[in-house]
């Protein structure tokens, strides 16, 4: 039940909603609803009509254009469609409310329907005068007041009353003295009670439904309902409402046959068997024949409401499926609510595959131009951008940056074509007698611009609109026609020539243009007589006393014609550079997941983006599809704008570190700078830092190896570090980087200094000198190392896993050594193993498995060092394990020397063929070989029994990202409905409330510390103040 605001006409139903409020519909109510009592189970007549009292009935609403519905007469858009009823033979119980019927009858009295609580006083657990009926009508009323009627705290409360009125001590009821039996479930809705001398009793829903209507109202409080508006005899169902036909359409199919939707195959079968109940009950039918019925009958209205109930089949479809039935339409993700209405399908977005563009900076993204031009932005004249939005309309919906619709004053959207666009960027002459004429109705032309007329016909016109001859071909040859010259136009509007000189101020081209600026200078003074707009078709002809010419008016002007201020037209114009947008890619599994970009309107047909902004979206360029949402309104993108930036995102809410930064080439870029005392010639650093547009003081020159000039690696780096950064911390690479007053001393800048989610330099300029500057350094960082990366030609490939032949031998020999120490543990445990000694706490067996995967462990480890002793430090694939920018040295020795042993769950392949991996082994075959060690390195390329071996290790690993995956889904999903409720409050405290107004954490977080502006989770960093007041280390 909704409340409004105030009462409306039902057309003008308010968007503003005071209350709403779930509950049960008597059957009377059902009734009164209800358009149509359902009686017959045809739905159409031969002659293709619908039979009246059917399922298809016309007063439930009409589904095909042309016909009126007989309840509302209104035709298919216009009706909001009806519900109908079907009259129940027999009471049937409704499946959802089971639990609550059980609760019912285990709290109630099977003879006097009274709640089994104690009613006289000094039964009260602490106070003598009262009774235990207003105990618990105290604590439930108390539990309402502050959690609401749909709370847990509600729930576990009624739970309470059940258990203590069904508890040994109520086996008989203290009102009448009748006993009580053990009310016993049986899935789905049958009901038994079982008394003290074992017999049972069935209880039908007849039984039922009288059971609960003899209840008192009073009393309706210990079940958690409201008596005001509930009664617990209606879950009982006597009338059942039937959907309008907008909810279960029907379709013709190729064929000319009619498909019927699953609920109305549904409705079918209850009406069917209803019908059936009806006509055995009527002809005195045996009492048996009729239980049967009235079960087929329960069934099929279970099924009807869920068919996915436990305990009993589901209906099916003639094809065998099943059918889908009223809950599973609603629940679910393919359901109504999470589908339809939380993850319906919006306009003004679009979704297309990344790119990665490096010369762009962290806040924008790339948007192809065909995509700017469907996607429109609503902007409303004003006195600033009229003359901007009057281009824009001019170019129209073909030409960016232009405009697809407008919406004028009276709210009507129009569409923007090549006709119409000179008419809504020009001006409109109200002489009455300016008319363009009509040829098809022999009406001439009577103005005195007949060319313009071809182009713009009166009254409507645009000062300094430039029109030029064109020749066409037709079928009749080529034809000479007017045609508006755009470029001039625009050009006129703007006060310039076609070389983009000022025009001056006297030329009538520039009216327009001229009369803006007077607007802006001299607001309050009125036009002087040169920039008068006069109608170039009628002359715009002054009045009979010669004092006033003819008006004109400005379709874009925010002024009504007595100078008034009117709200100005809203324009839907073309995506362009600068707009801010939604970037967001799905799974969303944080809030950096969505972000707002400024919009930079590219060639091409991808997005693009900065690839440092690639970790908070987990996106990569191997065919990613990101969505790109326009913001609607002006105050959202302010908003949006504001929080929702990428530049506010850098730090991570998780724990305060940068989840933007560092990666790949820009790790590596930095690594090549600032490693081993680099110096960068001369030539190469200045294309460098023309890259960042640098503007400033070089750094000071030293020579390089071959005597030319150069520049240190750190020192153009430090030109990019903001000052005030004071830094100590050791790099990957082990060696201690020092960093004074923004100026990097000593050490190397690798994925520990400027890595996401790991750079300490990042977090440091974001936590010293705020979002701005860090977005700065973040920009210029990327393409500084980007740049190098280019100069310098840093590059890999598969030469750069090379190892020399004694390299090769030597990882050769020990593999070879490995199996064979494998081979005596073997012989040393024989068939049974009872000579070999095991481990405490192990089999011989366990210990046997274990000292052979340490002895493949130890030759895995001695063939990868001698792979890193052969690798060279100079080597590109080395220096990128080793700056964390990719990989890692135990992927390289992989590469180069030997991969090891696969494993399955931490343990030698056991799986396969009976008692051995492969068929070609020997049963029971325990040697390294035949357990999954492979020699091979990926260089040499491996043999199919140890590419068969690693898939096998492979397989498991996607298996446990696909299980993570959903375990994670599933447990944030969960976390989220458990939190749903709570929010932060502006109180001093920021104290965690919910909905209630309950609080559950005084301050946030128990230490009121947003972990987005905190040091890694501390709210101040007492090295860093400790620092900056002794002065150093001190």
């Amino acid at each position: 039940m909704i409340t409004m605001a105030k009462k409306l006409d039902a057309s003008k139903i308010p968007k503003r909603i005071a209350s709403i409020k779930f509950g049960l519909m008597a059957p009377n109510e059902i009734r009164r609803l209800s358009a149509v009592e359902v009686k017959t189970a045809d739905t159409y007549k031969d002659d293709g009509h619908a039979f009246h009292q059917g399922l298809m009935d016309p007063q439930m609403g009409v589904i095909e254009p042309g016909i009126r519905c007989e309840t509302c007469g209104n035709k298919h858009d216009e009706c909001p469609s009806h519900f109908g009823h079907i009259q129940l033979e027999l009471p049937v119980i409704h499946v959802g409310f089971t639990p609550l019927i059980k609760t019912t009858l285990k709290t109630t009295c099977n003879k006097c329907n009274r709640v089994l609580l104690h009613e006289s006083p000094g039964t009260h657990p602490h106070d003598s005068e009262l009774s235990e009926q207003d105990y618990y009508r105290g604590r439930v009323m108390d539990i309402i007041q502050k959690h609401g009627p749909g709370s847990p705290e509600l729930k576990k409360i009624i739970k309470d009353i059940e258990k203590t009125c069904s508890a040994k001590k109520a086996l008989v009821c203290m009102h009448c003295g009748s006993e009580q039996g053990k009310i016993i479930l049986e899935k789905p809705t049958t009901f038994k009670e079982k008394k003290e001398d074992k017999s049972e009793h069935k209880l039908n829903a007849r039984d039922i439904r009288e059971w609960l209507e003899g209840i008192p109202t009073d009393d309706l409080i210990f079940l958690g309902m409201d008596k005001k508006t509930n009664r617990p005899e209606w879950i009982v169902m006597r009338v059942l409402p039937v959907p309008p036909i907008t909810v279960r359409p029907s379709i013709t199919l190729e064929s000319g046959d009619r498909s019927e939707d699953d609920l109305t195959h549904k409705l079918v079968d209850v009406l069917r068997i209803n019908q059936r109940l009806r006509e055995n009950r009527d002809q005195g039918a045996p009492q048996l024949i009729v239980e049967d019925l009235w079960e087929l009958l329960q069934y099929h209205i279970t099924t009807y409401f869920d068919n996915q109930t436990s305990g009993i089949p589901p209906a099916r479809h003639r094809s065998g499926r099943p059918l889908k039935t009223l809950t599973q339409r609603l629940k679910g993700k393919e359901g109504r609510f999470r589908s339809n209405l939380s993850g319906k399908r919006v306009n003004f977005c679009a979704r297309s595959v990344i790119s990665p563009d490096p010369f762009l900076g962290i806040n924008a993204v790339g948007v192809p131009e065909m995509s700017a031009k469907d996607l429109t932005v609503p902007i409303r004249v004003t006195k600033r951008n009229r003359e901007q939005l009057r281009e824009m309309i001019l170019r129209g919906p073909d030409t960016h940056p232009g405009v697809n619709y407008i919406v004028r004053g009276d709210t009507h959207r129009v569409r923007i074509t090549d006709r119409t666009k000179y008419i809504w960027s020009g001006f409109r002459c109200l002489n009455p007698d300016c008319d363009g004429g009509d040829p098809e109705r022999d009406e001439e032309y009577t103005g005195m611009a007949h060319d313009l007329n071809e182009v713009l016909k009166a009254p409507n016109f645009l000062p300094g609109l430039m029109i030029k001859r064109e020749n066409r071909r037709t079928v009749e040859g080529l034809q000479e026609n007017w045609v508006v010259d755009l470029e001039a136009t625009i050009c006129n509007l703007r006060g310039e020539d076609e070389n983009g000189k000022k025009l001056p101020d006297d030329d009538p081209r520039t009216i327009v243009h001229n009369r803006w600026v007077w607007e802006q200078e001299k607001p309050d003074e009125p036009y002087p007589d040169h920039l008068d707009v006069i109608c170039p078709h009628c002359a715009s002809p002054w009045d009979e006393d010669g004092e006033e010419r003819t008006a004109v008016e400005d379709r874009l002007s925010t002024l009504d014609l007595d100078g008034n201020p009117k709200p100005g037209m809203v324009v839907e114009r073309h995506l362009i550079d600068g707009d801010v947008v939604i970037f967001n890619r799905q799974p969303s599994l944080h809030r950096m997941s969505m972000m707002v970009h400024e919009v930079r309107v590219m060639p091409g047909k991808t997005f693009r983006f900065n690839l440092s902004v690639c970790t908070p979206y987990n996106a990569d360029f191997d065919g990613d599809e990101m969505n790109l949402h326009i913001i609607q309104s002006e105050e959202a993108r302010a908003e949006a704008k504001i929080l929702m930036r990428v530049q506010e995102n850098i730090l991570s809410p998780r724990y305060g570190g940068a989840v933007i930064g560092g990666i790949h080439d820009h790790i590596s870029g930095a690594y090549l700078l600032t490693n081993s005392d680099r110096i960068v010639p001369k030539i190469q650093a200045l294309e460098v830092l023309s890259k960042i547009n640098w503007v400033g003081e070089l750094p000071k020159e030293v020579k390089c190896d071959d005597g030319s000039a150069g520049y240190e690696g750190r020192e153009l780096l430090n030109l990019i570090l903001p000052d005030g950064i004071n830094l100590n911390y050791k790099s990957r690479s082990n060696d201690l980087v020092e960093i004074i007053d923004g100026k990097i001393i000593s050490g190397t800048i690798d994925k520990t200094g400027i890595g996401a989610e790991d750079g300490k330099l990042l977090d440091a300029v974001m936590q010293t000198h705020g979002s701005t500057r860090g977005a700065q350094f973040l920009n210029d960082m990327t393409q500084l190392t980007i740049g190098i990366c280019t100069a310098l030609g840093f590059t890999t490939g598969i030469d750069d896993e090379d190892l020399p032949p004694e390299a090769r031998d030597e990882i050769k020999e020990i593999n070879l050594a490995a199996c064979s120490d494998v081979d005596d543990k073997l012989e040393l445990f024989g068939k049974d193993g009872k000579k070999y000694e095991a481990r405490p706490g192990r089999t011989p067996l366990e210990t046997l498995e274990e000292d052979i995967m340490q002895i493949l462990d130890q030759s895995r480890s001695r063939t990868g060092e001698i792979a890193k002793d052969h690798l060279a430090s100079d080597n590109a694939a080395v220096m990128m394990a080793v700056s964390g920018a990719r990989g890692s040295m135990d992927n390289l020795s992989m590469m180069a020397g030997s991969i090891g042993q696969t494993r399955v769950r931490g343990q030698r392949l056991e799986r396969g063929y009976k008692d051995r991996v492969l068929s070609h082994f020997q049963r029971k075959a325990k040697g390294a070989r035949e357990k999954g060690f492979v020699s091979s390195s990926f260089k040499r390329g491996l043999e199919p029994t140890e590419f068969f071996m690693l898939s096998v290790s492979g397989r498991e690993s996607l298996v446990d990202t696909a299980v993570r995956t959903s375990k994670s889904g599933y447990m944030q999903r969960r976390l989220i409905n458990a939190m749903d409720d709570l929010k932060v409050h502006n109180d001093g405290k920021h104290s965690v409330r919910n909905t209630a107004d309950r609080i559950i954490q005084f301050s946030y977080g128990e230490d009121g510390t947003d972990p987005t502006r905190s040091i890694r989770g501390h709210s101040v960093n007492i090295r860093s103040v400790l620092d900056n007041v002794l002065g150093g280390e001190n």
